[in-house]
């Protein structure tokens, strides 16, 4: 039988009786079958296989990205459980509870933490027992979690929709019409271009957002730009003293070092850098009771950032992905934060948080990009316990107390200070459910109990050093050296201030007495620190934990003396503070 009529034979067998050679496999056509729908967007367009777990998938969780689901195309919920006798928690992550229904907005994309979940998996857990991980909803700001995460583009192009929607309002002859493209020029030109060469982030990593090579030369400097005497002089006052304010914690100080070297090269981040030193500098000759001060050179810098950056967004898709673009957000916003433009700096700084998010940008980012978060956060953290609002991020770190370094620790009382703004930010304040209660109550503990976690962890650089006792003061001063190590210790004193007040109030005597022990506490060490706290850096977040501090005071001498305190932070830093002294009165009327 020939080749032909043995196919033949086989086939009518296999026909006939259902039996013979097994049939080849027919695969699945990519186009439909194998691609899931159901994946979070991150992993669908970052070409990643997921694993479509809640509340954050397995490649997110690694990779520390924002682990979004499109609404209606979600999984079914498979969440990372523990135990339901015990929840373990450490200081690598709060969770972040919610309730079960997110809050509906015209968004059609919702972050997955804002999904009901249990608390991730951890590498070393510190256990809390008997918490329900409905005690933790304080995690994010509903506002943040449920919006879109735009493209770094759209991002940028709403933050700057903010600024001159405001400054318009503010100033009828402001106008942003767009400018002409920004093309090479001398070394002396307005825009200039940049070194190929640099293609990398200061922390080496190569930027992998797609820059074209053709885009760069035209928004950077292919050399530093020339600056006339005046705005040399600006441009130290930066470096040696603005940059202070955005370097605390960091030990590399890349706002001081990097940030200033990028600015060479770049026009936009060079005319913020001018803005917010001359603001400042007009500040301190008028406090100074010295005249001829140009009242209009800061606005005029302020307004030519906005026009370069307006120009560099719509031309160049790069410059929204930019270190650049990340440190002029920034320190306009420390501008407008200066400038006392009260209501419209804390709405712009939802817009600095959409620019960073959709750079990725978070507290372990490295480099300027991390620090520009942690500047953002603690400018965040005051406007958000002013605003009696959540934060507006809910990135929560990786790494234990026991995995950092001092400085990270240091830095990381600010993180704790924004779980506890967000603890007192919760609806259920003033809930008579005892439910409820019970669950706040146990949200209380464990931030309190994370905050003496913290404590255990520091050094001798956070231990008082020996310094004269005043003895015309009420209170008693406490020098540590290096001093945002001092500051640190305020802020945690802060965060504590907070929870104490806001949580549930202990049944006896004895809660009674334990809470003003713990209140009285927290008070000497702010006040303590404050008073030996000389360096300008500083000054600002002493200042405002002075003002919470000053909200456990009653006696009047004590009082006054918390205002002086306040008045020497303002006087050292030339920063206004007269606003939060009055502010600080206001509150004492309503008490008596």
């Amino acid at each position: 039988m020939d080749r032909a009529g043995l196919l033949a034979h086989e086939t009518d067998r296999t026909e006939l009786h259902g039996e013979g050679l097994p049939k080849k496999r027919v695969r699945k056509s990519r186009g439909r079958g194998l691609r899931t729908k159901t994946g979070c967007l991150t992993c669908r367009k970052r070409h990643k296989k997921c694993d479509e777990l809640l509340p954050v998938c397995g490649p997110c969780s690694i990779a520390q990205r924002d682990c979004v689901f499109a609404e209606g195309l979600r999984p079914s919920l498979r969440l990372r459980t523990h135990s339901a006798n015990e929840i373990n928690f450490s200081s690598r992550e709060i969770p972040n509870a919610t309730p079960n229904v997110c809050p509906e907005t015209s968004s059609h994309i919702i972050a997955s933490p804002c999904k009901l979940l249990t608390h991730v998996e951890e590498q070393q857990p510190l256990a809390i027992p008997a918490l329900t991980q409905e005690s933790y909803q304080y995690g994010y700001s509903p506002e943040t979690a449920t919006s879109d995460i735009l493209s770094a583009d759209l991002a940028s192009t709403r933050w700057l929709d903010l600024l001159t929607t405001d400054a318009a309002q503010a100033d009828g002859g402001f106008t942003l019409a767009l400018s002409p493209a920004p093309e090479h020029t001398s070394s002396t030109g307005r825009y200039g271009t940049f070194p190929e060469a640099q293609t990398q982030s200061d922390t080496g990593a190569t930027v992998s957002i797609g820059l074209l090579a053709a885009e760069r030369p035209d928004w950077q400097s292919d050399r530093d730009i020339i600056l006339k005497d005046r705005e040399a002089v600006l441009f130290r006052s930066f470096a040696e003293t603005a940059a202070s304010w955005l370097d605390l914690f960091d030990p590399s100080r890349h706002f001081s070092t990097h940030a200033t070297r990028l600015a060479l090269r770049n026009q936009g981040l060079m005319k913020s850098i001018l803005a917010l030193a001359a603001r400042h500098d007009a500040m301190i000759q008028t406090n100074l009771g010295r005249s001829g001060a140009d009242a209009n050179e800061a606005i005029q810098y302020y307004y030519e950032t906005l026009h370069y950056v307006q120009t560099a967004i719509k031309k160049y898709d790069s410059y929204a992905h930019s270190e650049e673009l990340l440190g002029t957000a920034i320190v306009i916003s420390t501008y407008e934060m200066l400038d006392a433009s009260d209501s419209n700096w804390k709405r712009h700084l939802k817009g600095v948080f959409w620019i960073q998010r959709s750079q990725n940008v978070n507290g372990a980012s490295g480099g300027l990009r991390q620090s520009v978060w942690w500047a953002w956060l603690r400018q965040d953290v005051w406007a958000a316990f002013r605003e009696r609002r959540r934060c507006f991020s809910f990135w929560r770190p990786v790494n234990d107390y026991s995995e950092l370094t001092q400085d990270d620790l240091a830095s990381y009382s600010v993180y704790l200070l924004s779980q506890a703004i967000n603890y007192c930010a919760l609806p259920d304040a003033s809930s008579t459910d005892p439910e409820v209660i019970a669950k706040r109550a146990d949200a209380g503990a464990a931030l309190l109990h994370m905050i003496e976690r913290w404590k255990t962890f520091q050094g001798p650089k956070f231990k008082p050093l020996p310094t004269p006792a005043a003895s015309n003061s009420v209170f008693q001063p406490l020098w540590i050296h290096p001093p945002h190590f001092a500051v640190a210790l305020q802020v945690i004193s802060f965060a504590r201030i907070l929870v104490t007040l806001h949580s549930p109030a202990k049944n006896g005597f004895d809660g009674y007495l334990n809470t003003q022990r713990a209140l009285s506490d927290d008070v000497a060490t702010i006040t303590g620190v404050a008073m030996e706290l000389r360096h300008k850096s500083c000054q600002i977040l002493s200042a405002q934990s002075l003002f919470v501090a000053g909200l456990c005071v009653q006696d009047d001498t004590r009082r006054e003396a918390i205002i002086s305190l306040i008045g020497a932070c303002e006087a050292r830093s030339n920063w206004p503070m007269s606003a939060l002294r009055n502010d600080l009165r206001a509150e004492w009327a309503k008490i008596g």
